[in-house]
């Protein structure tokens, strides 16, 4: 089943996102010599982000400069030409797959979503570390967590190219913290703590935390912790107690309620013996 991502774009009403074919998530390491030539893919659309050092893009004969922490986005088709920074060669993840808006009454691919997003750092991270951590294993359901961490990656790109300007300073203040759960992601922090952070009231800090994110304080730690012992139990280091308790997980029982609940498997299927 495809996943669907609600959106609203200016003054149109909401309306879906279908993402549905995944054609495959991979990671690149730094290399100076890395470079694509007019190259346009036919089938799918395609998501990177820079892990760190930069890239040049020519796209649609726009030029781009990709950094780390930004989110790069192609539309289906888009001629690009591109190339490692040949000082500081980009290391990134990407994924391609197809994205279309059923709504519409010939379905084809939305062309609001801008190329580039910056600022989305500590948000996109976990997406596409999980993106790729699923695509490796190929265990069961894996195709549905990625297309729900590429969907989840759209709505924070809509977030971020859609927030008032009279909320950046607490867009900003939003961003610390979720720096600081991605930072601490073996400690659980209450609403009351991280609203302290910012210097909100409580209510004001949950409206503005899920206005931006798209979650409660809650699900946001909640998807960073299983993300992390995703990694742990994929590495085969860790047994499935070893991986719940160094994520910040006191009941063990609760992380695999808990982790079979957000991506369909159970732990011990990812742990490798």
């Amino acid at each position: 089943m495809p996943s669907q991502l609600s959106k609203t774009f200016g003054d149109r009403t909401a309306y879906d996102l279908l993402v549905t074919n995944i054609e495959y998530v991979i990671e690149r390491q730094p290399h100076p010599d890395w470079r694509i030539t007019d190259f346009a893919n036919p089938r799918s659309s395609i998501l990177a982000y820079c892990v760190s050092g930069r890239a040049h893009y020519l796209i649609d004969g726009t030029a781009y400069e990709v950094t780390a922490g930004d989110v790069l986005y192609m539309r289906r088709g888009a001629p690009h030409t591109a190339s490692s920074d040949s000082g500081d060669p980009w290391r990134f993840v990407s994924t391609a797959f197809t994205l279309v808006d059923p709504t519409l009454a010939e379905p084809s691919e939305p062309e609001a979503i801008p190329v580039i997003t910056r600022g989305v750092r500590t948000d996109a991270a976990p997406y596409f570390q999980d993106m790729y951590t699923a695509w490796a294993g190929k265990d069961p359901g894996h195709l549905l967590r990625i297309r729900g961490a590429i969907a989840l990656t759209l709505n924070k790109i809509i977030a971020a190219g859609n927030a008032p300007e009279r909320e950046a300073p607490y867009q900003r203040r939003i961003s610390k913290v979720t720096q600081l759960l991605a930072e601490n992601v073996d400690r659980t922090y209450s609403v009351e703590e991280l609203a302290g952070l910012c210097n909100l009231s409580s209510s004001h800090f949950r409206t503005l935390f899920k206005r931006a994110t798209g979650l409660t304080a809650t699900q946001y730690q909640q998807h960073l912790k299983i993300a992390r012992a995703t990694e742990f139990l994929a590495s085969g280091e860790y047994n499935v107690t070893e991986a719940a308790r160094a994520s910040g997980f006191r009941d063990v029982y609760y992380f695999s309620y808990l982790y079979k609940k957000l991506t369909g498997i159970n732990p011990s299927a990812v742990a490798r013996s």
